[in-house]
C-alpha cells in the first residue's frame, strides 16, 4: 500500500485512524465555536470582551502542538519540514491571539489576516508540490481561509465574533481536510 504512495504521506498510512480522529475532534470543536461566536458574540472571557477568540486561540495553539509532534514523528524530510512550519506557526499566531485580545478588533486584524492569508496560500502551494491523493478537500480549505482573510482585511463585519468565526471555520475545514485525507489513505 505505501509503495504507491507519495513519501510526504507515509506517516498518514501508519496512523490513519489517529489522524481520522483528530479531524473529527477539529470538525466538532471549531463548528461548535464558530455557532457559539454567533449565538453568543459578547461573551466576557478572561476579562474581557473578546468573543470567542480567547478560546479558539487555544485551539490553534493545541492543534500547532500536535503538527509539531507529527513533524518529530515523521519518516521523512518532507514530513518534518511540512508538520514543522505549520505547527511553528500556529504555536506563534495562538500564543500572541491569546495574550493580546483587549477587546479590540483592529489590533487582532491584520495578525489574523496574516495568519489566514498564509495559511490558504501555503496549503494551494503545496497541493502543486506534494501528490496527495483526493486534493480537492485541502484546495477548499486554502481558499475558505483565503476568502475569510480577505473579509477581515476589508473589514467586512469590523468585530471580535467575525475574528473568532472566521478562525472557527478555519480550524473546522482543516479538520475536515484531515479527516478526507486519512480515510482516502485509508482505503
Amino acid at each position: 500500500m505505501t509503495s504507491n504512495i507519495n513519501s510526504e504521506l507515509i506517516q498518514f498510512t501508519s496512523r490513519p485512524n489517529w489522524f481520522k480522529y483528530r479531524g473529527k475532534t477539529m470538525i466538532f470543536i471549531g463548528s461548535l465555536i464558530a455557532v457559539l461566536s454567533l449565538v453568543s458574540p459578547d461573551v466576557y472571557i478572561m476579562g474581557e470582551s473578546a468573543s470567542w477568540i480567547p478560546v479558539i486561540s487555544i485551539v490553534v495553539l493545541i492543534v500547532g502542538i500536535f503538527r509539531c509532534i507529527d513533524a518529530l514523528a515523521a519518516d521523512t524530510a518532507q514530513g518534518f519540514l511540512y508538520n514543522m512550519q505549520g505547527g511553528v506557526f500556529d504555536i506563534v499566531v495562538g500564543f500572541l491571539v491569546v495574550f493580546s485580545t483587549d477587546g479590540e478588533a483592529n489590533n487582532l486584524n491584520l495578525l489574523i489576516v496574516g495568519y489566514m492569508l498564509t495559511q490558504g496560500i501555503y496549503r494551494n502551494i503545496l497541493l502543486s508540490v506534494a501528490k496527495i491523493p483526493n486534493p480537492l478537500s485541502n484546495r477548499i480549505t486554502g481558499i475558505i481561509s483565503i476568502i475569510l482573510g480577505i473579509m477581515i482585511w476589508i473589514d467586512w463585519p469590523a468585530s471580535m465574533w467575525f475574528i473568532a468565526f472566521s478562525l472557527s471555520v478555519d480550524i473546522s475545514f482543516r479538520g475536515w481536510a484531515l479527516v478526507v485525507l486519512s480515510s482516502s489513505i485509508n482505503k
